[in-house]
């Protein structure tokens, strides 16, 4: 893995079920932590994915942390949403952010509590960890020292053959301070083998912005509210929940990386409209639509309109085969290959959502409403479908 040099010292292996130093210090660490009446913590969290031959794509989010004695509540803050895991001290919950549905993952008493997913750091093996350093934490009005340590991440294989993950190789480093147990910045570096798209290299950084830790937090952060119901995966967005909920406001972050390679992302095409056709081979009305979205492109892209098509679950090498009986002028992503944001996360096909030039949120439109509601969407943008 050549082009994938790593940045972090290399940790030493010490004999397996054998805790290192730095691996009895972390223990230490997090014992102190979990002592501590309350805490709360607000972190910037950079995410950078790098191919051997593509150009790196770049994510940024928020996630702010509650503890308190055995319990905690963690939000992630994207361009997509926020979601929201809880911890009560005996189940884990997942949930959107102003949603009425969660998902309930029991806990076993036998097993280790559930970490959010700042001080879960990519599962590393703290067995195996080294002590790199100890330094002052630089936090405002404290003088507290603080210790970095490294880890190797445990080994892990995800998915079939078909389309599986591999972790490679990868690291952790951690400054935490050493009076509180807090972390106060991360980063992990893994390489990671997939089987349909190569090797990448991921990149993830925490930074610390805000911490207050002494007094207990408020017990209605860890307690679900009654008009709360339990299903087993959270609903998919339809377009009328898109538009009630984004409607107006700016459009979720979306990058994708195309059949060809390219990246791209609706902040590249702010100042036009931006047309985003969700389909499959197997819908007949996508296959009665697309002859009118491709002259709709021929006509109007790369000036007023971009329009890019999403393949949803499906295989690259059905797409493809498709694409060269029907040939599409506008770039085609595949949800297969791509992260998708819980709002671009759609089952009805196809469905088309407007995104503004301003890059605000516009309309949706599903299924058998088809092109012919579309076409209005459009004329209202100021784009005749004739």
């Amino acid at each position: 893995m050549r082009f994938f040099p790593f940045l972090l010292i290399s940790v030493a292996y010490l004999n397996a079920g054998e805790d290192s130093p730095a691996g009895k210090l972390w223990a230490e660490l997090q014992a102190k932590r979990e002592a501590l009446p309350g805490v709360h913590q607000e972190f910037e969290v950079t995410r950078t994915s790098k191919t051997a031959k593509g150009d790196p794509q770049s994510s940024k989010r928020r996630v702010v942390l509650d503890m308190a004695k055995g319990q905690w509540r963690e939000t992630y803050i994207s361009g997509s949403g926020e979601q929201v895991s809880i911890f009560d001290g005996k189940d884990l919950v997942t949930m959107e952010d102003g949603g009425d549905e969660y998902v309930r993952t029991k806990h076993k008493a036998k097993d280790a509590d559930p970490l959010a997913s700042v001080y879960r750091l990519s599962d590393p093996d703290w067995k195996k960890a080294t002590e790199v350093s100890r330094q002052p934490c630089g936090l405002t009005g404290l003088t507290h020292q603080c210790v970095l340590l490294e880890a190797p991440i445990k080994p892990w294989t995800h998915g079939d053959p078909r389309n599986s993950s591999k972790l490679l190789q990868g690291t952790v480093r951690a400054l935490v301070d050493l009076d509180t147990g807090l972390l106060i910045t991360s980063r992990s570096l893994q390489v990671i083998e997939t089987s349909r798209n190569g090797a990448y290299q991921l990149d993830t950084s925490y930074g610390m912005k805000r911490m207050s830790y002494g007094a207990a937090p408020d017990a209605a952060l860890f307690a679900l509210s009654k008009d709360m119901r339990e299903v087993k995966e959270l609903g998919r967005w339809s377009p009328e929940k898109i538009k009630k909920q984004l409607a107006g406001k700016p459009a979720p972050e979306l990058a994708l990386v195309d059949l060809q390679g390219k990246s791209l992302t609706l902040a590249d095409f702010k100042g036009k409209t931006v047309l985003l056709d969700f389909w499959t081979t197997w819908c007949g009305p996508c296959r009665a639509d697309g002859p009118a979205i491709e002259k709709l492109y021929r006509k109007y892209g790369n000036k007023e309109l971009m329009i890019v098509g999403i393949s949803v679950s499906e295989e690259r090498a059905v797409v493809e085969q498709f694409l060269k009986e029907h040939p599409h002028s506008y770039p085609v992503a595949l949800t297969t290959e791509n992260e998708m944001p819980r709002p671009y996360q759609v089952s009805a096909f196809p469905t088309y959502m407007i995104v503004a030039p301003d890059g605000t949120f516009s309309a949706a439109v599903e299924g058998d409403q088809g092109f012919g509601e579309l076409r209005k969407l459009l004329k209202k943008a100021g784009l005749e479908t004739e």
